[in-house]
C-alpha cells in the first residue's frame, strides 16, 4: 500500500535525476561546464558531431560563465558547427537536419552557408518552393549574407521551374503561382542575378497569359530597360506595344494609348528591321492603325451629326491618311467616303483671346472635350 503511495514521488526523483550533470545531462551551473566541454570532445571525437554540438550549446546557455570559458565555448561550437555542417551537405543527407541549423544562432557565416546549402538540396531533391522559402528565411535572418550569389541562382532556377509546371488543384491552387512568388521576390531582392532577364521576361508571359496586359507589359519594359543587352530584350520590346493594344478597351477614349503604341512599333521597326520577329510586329502596325482610323471615324461622324464640318473634315481626313499608311483598301475607301460627304469650310477668322492681361490671337476651332459620341 505504501509503495504504491510513494510511486509518483519516486517517478518525480528519477527524472530529476536524469538531469543532473553526473548523469551527463544538460548543466545548470559554470561549475558544470568543464565537463560538458569534456563529454562534447569525446563525443566529437566519436564522429557523433550533432550531439557534442547540442552538449556545447547547453554549456553556453549556462549563466555566470567566465570570459576565458566563453571564447573557449565560442571556437569550439564553430568548429563543430562546420564539420555538421560539412556531414550534412552529403549526398543522402537530410536537408532538414541542415536547415535546422538556422534556429541554433550559430556564428552569420556559418548559419547562412547551412540555409543556402539546405535549400540548394531542398531544389536538387524537386522540392523548388522549399529552397525558396529557405532562402528567404536566410535573407530574413541575415541580410545582405555572404552567399547572395548562390541564393539568387538559387531562386532562379525555382522560380522558373514552378512557373513551367502545369500542376493546379481544382483550378485553385497552381504551382506557376509559386512561381510568379519567387520570381517577383528575386527581381526585387536579387536585382544582380544574371537571370532576372528570364525572371521578367517569364512574369510577362505569365501575366498575358492570365489577361494581365498592363502587368505583362510593365514586366517587359522593366527588362528593357534593365537588361538592354539582354537577348530577350528585342522580343520584349516587340511586346511591350502588343500587351498595351491588347489593354485598350475603347479607340474613342484610349487614343493616347494607340498614339504610343503606334511610336512604339515605329521605334522597333527602325532599331530591329532585319529581325525574325519584324513580321508580326508589322501586323501589330496594322492593327493600331486600323484602330486608330476606327477612332477618327468615329469622331469625324460625331462631328458631322452635330454640324461641326470643320471638326469633321479634319478627323475624317486623318483618318484617310493613316488609313493609306496601314494599306488597307478597304479601310481608305470607308475612311474617302466620309470625308467627300463633309462639306469643305471657309478656314474660320482668327480671334483675340485674353490671357490675363495680355492679348493673342488664336484660330477659332471645335473643342475637344465634348467628343463624347
Amino acid at each position: 500500500m505504501r509503495s504504491r503511495r510513494f510511486a509518483p514521488l519516486g517517478l518525480l526523483l528519477l527524472a530529476s535525476c536524469s538531469s543532473l550533470p553526473f548523469g551527463g545531462e544538460k548543466p545548470r551551473r559554470p561549475e558544470e561546464v568543464p565537463a560538458a566541454i569534456e563529454r562534447a570532445e569525446r563525443q566529437f571525437e566519436a564522429g557523433r558531431t550533432g550531439e557534442a554540438l547540442a552538449t556545447l550549446r547547453q554549456a553556453r546557455a549556462v549563466s555566470g560563465l567566465a570570459v576565458e570559458t566563453r571564447a573557449q565555448l565560442d571556437l569550439k561550437i564553430e568548429r563543430y558547427a562546420d564539420k555538421r555542417i560539412q556531414e550534412l551537405s552529403e549526398p543522402g543527407s537530410d536537408p532538414g537536419e541542415l536547415a535546422e541549423l538556422l534556429k541554433l544562432n550559430l556564428p552569420r557565416q556559418l548559419a547562412v552557408t547551412a540555409g543556402v546549402r539546405a535549400a540548394r538540396m531542398r531544389l536538387e531533391e524537386g522540392r523548388p518552393y522549399k529552397a525558396f522559402k529557405l532562402i528567404k528565411q536566410v535573407d530574413k535572418q541575415y541580410p545582405l549574407h555572404h552567399e547572395r550569389r548562390a541564393a539568387g541562382e538559387i531562386l532562379a532556377r525555382a522560380g522558373l521551374a514552378l512557373a513551367d509546371d502545369p500542376w493546379n488543384f481544382l483550378g485553385l491552387f497552381r504551382r506557376r503561382d509559386d512561381g510568379i512568388e519567387v520570381l517577383e521576390y528575386l527581381v526585387v531582392n536579387y536585382p544582380s542575378e544574371e537571370r532576372c532577364d528570364e525572371a521578367y521576361f517569364k512574369l510577362g508571359v505569365v501575366y498575358a497569359e492570365d489577361g494581365l496586359w498592363s502587368l505583362a507589359r510593365q514586366r517587359f519594359e522593366d527588362l528593357v530597360l534593365n537588361y538592354r543587352g539582354s537577348p530577350l530584350a528585342v522580343q520584349a520590346e516587340a511586346l511591350i506595344p502588343r500587351m498595351r493594344l491588347l489593354a485598350i478597351q475603347s479607340p474613342e477614349y484610349d487614343r493616347a494609348q494607340l498614339v504610343q503604341a503606334r511610336v512604339e512599333l515605329d521605334t522597333w521597326l527602325e532599331r530591329h528591321a532585319a529581325s525574325d520577329l519584324e513580321p508580326s510586329v508589322r501586323i501589330d502596325l496594322a492593327d493600331c492603325l486600323r484602330r486608330l482610323v476606327e477612332s477618327d471615324l468615329s469622331i469625324a461622324r460625331f462631328y458631322r451629326r452635330i454640324g461641326q464640318s470643320f471638326g469633321a473634315r479634319f478627323h475624317a481626313q486623318r483618318a484617310v491618311e493613316e488609313a493609306r499608311r496601314s494599306g488597307d483598301e478597304a479601310l481608305v475607301a470607308r475612311a474617302s467616303t466620309l470625308l467627300e460627304r463633309i462639306p469643305r469650310v471657309a478656314a474660320l477668322p482668327r480671334r483675340e483671346v485674353p490671357v490675363g492681361s495680355i492679348q493673342v490671337e488664336a484660330e477659332e476651332r471645335p473643342g475637344l472635350e465634348d467628343l463624347q459620341p
